[in-house]
């Protein structure tokens, strides 16, 4: 059985609202994107669509989170939709 239209939307749903957790993370967490760059290795560009929330992380970047800051990561990003 296939999950259908309804759950797509929902992993959408879910794939928005992670951004934006995402982005309030970082903009709370760091100094600026160039600030998240360095420290998640990543290069500016990826930094500045975490900081505007159009994208969200990869795995590794969620788990190096919670090393990094587990309190805020757990605040921001440890919720339910």
């Amino acid at each position: 059985m296939s999950p259908g239209k309804s759950s797509r939307r929902r992993a959408l749903t879910y794939r928005q609202h992670f951004a934006a957790a995402w982005s309030q993370f970082v903009r709370e967490s760091f100094d600026s994107p160039e600030h998240a760059a360095h420290l998640f290795g990543v290069d500016g560009s990826t930094a500045r669509k975490w900081w505007e929330g159009s994208h969200a992380p990869s795995g590794f970047a969620v788990g190096y989170a919670f090393s990094l800051a587990p309190d805020a990561a757990s605040r921001f990003l440890g919720g339910s939709v």
